[in-house]
């Protein structure tokens, strides 16, 4: 009796495959499974800690802002166990930050404007999206002819995206800063420290973005799956510190 020997090959990090036109399973490589487990473990972590944080927090639990934290904090953990879990996870940050916009706006028809644009965006990019990865599941032979489109799309949608939750942020920024002026002395001061607090979270999620969206232009596409539930989870753990301030001082008439 005679038992098969497998060797598996170890690839160097600096020769590590991050694109799509990689086939089948992630090559072998302890850095790169050290950095995917890592990131992916994170990822994990936040979300969870966001689910009780959620459910623990809310007393009134019928609104947007609810469930999107909710499907959010779902998502998270599908994207980490499958390829389809990004969607949920990208519409419902932009939906948490929309269903809290009408805290520091009453324009109704710019907060419905903002919605459809959530929408559209959600239904033109994610569809496509959707098709060619089922496409990149083709055999051999057909599947190279998915991964020129694929990586085009993904590029879009991810700039699209970026520049989406880019305009929440500045709406963010523009209309507190329109409350501010109109506070009391008291409020101004506490205010300015939301201000303040907001300024950083939306620069800081920016920046995050915009790394996402480097790494799709660098055709590092696996490594961007790998960091997006993390960073998406990172983002979504600051927007909810920075909005449940946003409705303290709200409440408070300040």
């Amino acid at each position: 009796m005679t038992l098969d020997t497998y060797t598996i090959e170890v690839i160097p990090f600096s020769q590590y495959s991050w694109t799509f036109e990689h086939p089948g399973w992630l090559n072998l490589n302890p850095a790169a499974v050290a950095l995917i487990t890592t990131f992916l473990t994170l990822g994990y972590y936040l979300s969870l800690e966001l689910l009780f944080l959620t459910l623990l927090t809310f007393r009134t639990r019928k609104t947007l802002y609810f469930y999107a934290l909710l499907i959010f904090t779902a998502a998270v953990f599908v994207t980490i166990l499958c390829k389809v879990g990004w969607i949920p996870n990208v519409t419902s940050l932009s939906l948490v930050l929309w269903s809290r916009l009408h805290l520091i706006t009453q324009n109704r028809s710019l907060l419905w404007l903002t919605l459809g644009m959530i929408v559209v965006n959600a239904v033109f990019l994610h569809t496509p999206i959707i098709f060619f990865e089922f496409g990149l599941l083709s055999p051999e032979g057909e599947r190279e002819k998915w991964l020129l489109p694929m990586e085009i799309m993904v590029r879009i949608q991810q700039t699209v995206f970026t520049l989406q939750e880019t305009f929440l942020s500045g709406m963010y920024i523009s209309f507190t800063f329109q409350f501010l002026r109109s506070g009391d002395e008291r409020g101004n001061k506490v205010v300015k420290r939301v201000v303040g607090l907001m300024i950083s979270v939306q620069v800081l999620a920016i920046g995050l973005d915009v790394g996402l969206t480097a790494f799709d232009f660098l055709n590092m596409f696996t490594l961007k799956c790998t960091l997006h539930p993390f960073v998406y989870a990172v983002k979504l753990r600051l927007e909810f510190v920075v909005l449940n301030q946003l409705v303290g001082i709200v409440k408070e008439g300040l």
